[in-house]
């Protein structure tokens, strides 16, 4: 056998070696654990002893490594021919996509539920364990669309959407507590949801409770007047999943928090799988119990952020396509552009334009794209953007622009560049990776360095941190 060896300047080689591993693979996992551990999947090095491997995640790395590791020995064994040894390493984030690569066909979208699908039009489920599956869904309160093969996978929410997926494969093992945070309409009630749904559908005798914090308080508050507090535990106590949206509801709730914190301590001692959202992190949830803070950080902590521009696009496509309608690059990126919050948002844009299109019955192009997100863009122009911040920076700290966006790593240049960061991602809605890009396309850990550090020292150092709060206040005096 011929060694290869794979490099930086050999990366056609790399590609010839994985595509036949990985389509040894694919025929052996479904599609939603391709996508999520199998989509960075590199060659770097190969020879006739050994074969490895890169991927761009640690988490990644370490969940192949612990479930995929003989799969991928067979498949490197099948592909070349030869029993290698398999090794799994890091590397940066390169945008590096396998999907191409195994021409993985798209996912088939269920159409949407039609708006005004009411009781009537319901027809019952059929027999057997689908029917089964179907009447437990529609009791549990979960949208059907709520799926992992609908979830678009972007580097804001890569970690939250692969910690969900391992966990419903192996609830109760794989990070318990898993704990998901981000500001509203970023997909974290899509996630829970899409764990609750997997986890039924892989074992039909799986007691998988899914509610609201509302909901949990309002019934602990009815189970306490009707005298039932030993049913109300017995039902959220012996279930094998439990799911807790908006778990940042329990503040100022003390008799509610130690309810949950007894709840908690059972289902964590019997192995059980407990998932929580939030709008925050644990420790930034006010008035809640330490006890409980310090239990919520037991497993894995998740964070969503904002979706950066590509996964914007591919969200609105998605949505687009859901309504019967395939949007061209052009109209897609033009709302991605305009709309940046959240996903909610992108949604209502994407509602808008097809909708506008339907009753007017003109084409969907840039012009009636345009018209449709001209009160989008209006609703934006108040609010705080990077130029504000570039501009106030370059005037305090006697830098110019290029420099904030240039190599220079001076402590003259690099601290008012890590304020700038830390400012932008205090007072916009944009991504690590957005960020990044302004800054000279710099990598979202970059970012995320520096919006750490800033933080980190304003908590320790009272000058720097008026500092900061000074800055912050000439920033929204400019911009009001």
């Amino acid at each position: 056998m011929v060694d290869l060896i794979v490099s930086e300047q050999n990366p056609c080689s790399g590609r010839a070696l994985l595509q036949p591993i990985l389509q040894q693979i694919l025929p052996r996992i479904r599609r939603e654990q391709f996508e999520t551990w199998f989509r960075s999947l590199a060659v770097e090095r190969a020879d006739d002893r050994e074969v490895e491997f890169s991927v761009t995640s640690q988490f990644v790395r370490d969940w192949l490594h612990k479930n995929f590791l003989t799969p991928l020995q067979d498949a490197v064994q099948s592909a070349s021919g030869g029993r290698r040894r398999v090794l799994l390493s890091l590397r940066e984030e390169d945008g590096h996509d396998n999907l191409p690569l195994v021409n993985l066909p798209p996912a088939i979208d269920a159409p949407e539920p039609r708006p005004d699908a009411g009781k009537s039009d319901a027809r019952p489920a059929g027999d057997g364990a689908t029917g089964q599956l179907g009447r437990r869904l529609q009791l549990s309160q979960l949208n059907p669309n709520y799926t992992f093969d609908k979830f678009v996978v972007g580097p804001c929410n890569r970690l939250a959407h692969a910690s969900a997926l391992a966990i419903s494969e192996n609830p109760g093992s794989a990070y318990n507590p898993l704990f998901v945070h981000g500001n509203v309409g970023l997909g974290k009630t899509h996630l829970l949801q899409a764990i609750c749904q997997t986890v039924m559908r892989r074992d039909q005798k799986a007691r998988v409770l899914y509610l609201s914090c509302e909901d949990f308080t309002n019934s602990y508050i009815q189970a306490i007047q009707s005298g039932s507090l030993d049913e109300f535990r017995n039902s959220h106590r012996t279930v094998d999943v439990l799911v807790i949206d908006d778990v940042q509801f329990l503040a100022n709730k003390e008799k509610t928090q130690d309810e949950f914190f007894h709840t908690f301590n059972t289902l964590y001692d019997a192995q059980k799988q407990i998932v929580m959202s939030s709008d925050r992190p644990p420790v930034e949830i006010p008035t809640v119990q330490e006890r409980l803070v310090s239990r919520f950080k037991w497993g894995l902590v998740a964070e969503m952020e904002t979706p950066c521009f590509d996964t914007r696009v591919a969200i609105v496509k998605r949505k687009a396509k859901g309504r019967g309608v395939d949007l061209d690059d052009e109209v897609a990126s033009l709302t991605a552009e305009r709309v940046t919050n959240n996903i909610r948002e992108l949604e209502g844009a994407v509602i808008k334009i097809v909708g506008i299109a339907a009753i007017t019955g003109r084409p969907i192009d840039r012009k009636l794209a345009e018209e449709a997100l001209r009160g989008v863009t209006l609703a934006r122009q108040s609010q705080v953007s990077v130029d504000d911040v570039m501009s106030l920076i370059t005037s305090e700290f006697a830098i110019s622009a290029r420099d904030l966006t240039g190599k220079s790593r001076t402590q003259a240049v690099s601290l008012p560049r890590q304020i700038a960061m830390f400012l932008v991602r205090e007072q916009t809605e944009l991504s690590l990776e957005d960020i990044g890009r302004f800054f000279g396309n710099r990598d979202h850990t970059t970012v995320l360095y520096a919006v750490t550090k800033i933080r980190e020292r304003s908590q320790k150092d009272r000058m720097f941190k008026e500092l900061l709060d000074g800055l912050n206040n000439r920033l929204l005096t400019r911009t009001r």
